[in-house]
């Protein structure tokens, strides 16, 4: 219960009010259907989604400006990952093999998977988060139409913002460790998969930066716009779950 403490008739009623203002407000808020659905995961994965967004936006925008802010920071990267000896640019490489035609190989069998066991719904999921996140990869590349680097290591045809390999790897191992992290209560067993998961994720960025077939804004933009994607269909497809 909120007591208003009275220091002038004036400050009282000018208190109480906004009290009763913020406590309304709080209220309405609350009993939105939407909010009222959120468990405290799904909560924490809307907020994720909406920083993800905000560092994808912001990325965006700078290519846009007149400044060369983007390239500056670009720039101060485009050395310090290079491969620069054939061993390397062979362990680069393979790493961006496992981060997109890998993944679509994992992703088939996931699949194949599902629907042996007939989940339908992980099977859905799996398919429009991949698939989606895809399209929407390919889109964006068109909308922004930012060349690749020219002395990349290794020749690729499409264009350069957001990283297909990091906008993918993010989108499909970060949902293949959403459905390991759902299977086991086991509270190691969940920190090795997000670790390893990250670090996979990770790596895979960093071998586009090493190939030269990326700016570094384009790897961190993949990512944003992946996390974005991700979490919002982990998010609708648990409203679906729950409407079921």
């Amino acid at each position: 219960m909120l007591y208003c403490l009275p220091v002038s008739p004036a400050h009282s009623l000018r208190n109480c009010r906004l009290s009763h203002l913020f406590r309304n407000t709080k209220n309405r808020i609350l009993s939105l259907p939407f909010i009222r659905s959120l468990t405290l995961p799904l909560a924490l994965g809307l907020l994720a989604s909406i920083i993800c967004l905000v560092i994808f936006a912001s990325i965006a925008e700078e290519l846009n400006e007149p400044q060369d802010t983007l390239l500056v920071f670009d720039a101060a990267f485009a050395q310090a990952f290079r491969a620069d000896n054939p061993q390397a640019l062979t362990f680069y490489r393979g790493l961006s093999f496992i981060g997109y035609q890998g993944l679509w190989i994992i992703g088939m069998i996931v699949g194949i998977y599902f629907l042996l066991k007939k989940h339908w719904l992980h099977l859905g999921l799996w398919i429009v988060t991949l698939l989606g996140g895809l399209v929407l990869n390919n889109l964006l590349k068109l909308l922004f139409a930012r060349p690749r680097p020219e002395t990349r290591l290794i020749d690729v045809i499409a264009y350069s913002f957001p990283s297909g390999h990091a906008m993918m790897s993010m989108i499909g191992f970060g949902l293949l460790t959403y459905f390991l992290w759902r299977a086991t209560h086991n509270a190691i067993l969940r920190i090795f998969l997000v670790f390893g998961a990250t670090l996979l994720v990770i790596l895979v960025g960093i071998s586009r930066l090493a190939l030269n077939v990326h700016y570094v804004s384009d790897v961190l933009a993949g990512f944003a716009a992946g996390g974005v994607w991700l979490l919002s269909c982990i998010i609708v497809a648990n409203r679906i779950a729950r409407v079921e």
